[in-house]
């Protein structure tokens, strides 16, 4: 099952990737021809627009099954083992409570704008709004799973509660550990030869 989970977010990362290539293309080949021949593709706009929603909410989804959303464990992580349970379970439960909103809002301007289309592509609004229907149902399902999780592995609570750093930050480590080992006439050295 988790494999067939992995497999899924991989394909979802693809999807975000192409989707964000044809938005880079769609503005750029509409930056070009308006420069160079005074005119543009008047769909290439909005559909760069739809396009870098899509991107942006279904990123979201992703950024959720993988823990990479911004936040901050400086708290969490230095409390005990069942409180950070607790802390983890509640933020849990609040990011539910708001994709329930979300999926509350987007449902709302699903019904609003059933008749409306888009000016230049005639896409129903109701399609586009739709994505936050999806995003928030995913989410919240997400949100879901990790609370069970936590609840049978509660022995995995500290990984669950850092947030996942990035890989410049793994590099800054290790280049602190790197001149940490080098003693202070070495390390003037090595600046002299930079410096020549």
């Amino acid at each position: 099952m988790q494999k067939a989970i992995d497999k899924l977010f991989k394909g979802i990362d693809y999807l975000t990737g192409i989707l964000t290539g044809c938005m880079v293309l769609f503005v750029f080949l509409n930056v070009i021809l308006r420069m160079v021949f005074n005119s543009g593709l008047t769909w290439s706009e909005e559909v760069s627009r739809y396009l870098f929603v899509f991107v942006t909410y279904i990123g979201g989804i992703s950024a959720m099954h993988s823990n990479g959303h911004f936040g901050v464990d400086t708290l969490v992580s230095r409390v005990k083992p069942k409180l950070q349970l607790v802390f983890y379970i509640t933020s849990q439960v609040i990011i539910t409570m708001i994709m329930g909103i979300l999926i509350k809002g987007s449902l709302k301007m699903v019904v609003q704008s059933k008749a409306s289309v888009t000016a230049a592509l005639g896409i129903p609004y109701s399609f586009l709004y739709g994505v936050g229907i999806l995003t928030g149902a995913a989410i919240a399902l997400i949100a879901v799973m990790h609370i069970v999780y936590a609840i049978k592995h509660k022995d995995q609570i500290g990984k669950l509660v850092s947030m996942s750093e990035s890989e410049d930050d793994e590099l800054i480590k290790e280049a602190i550990e790197e001149t940490a080992a080098v003693s202070d006439e070495e390390y003037i050295k090595n600046l002299d030869k930079g410096g020549e």
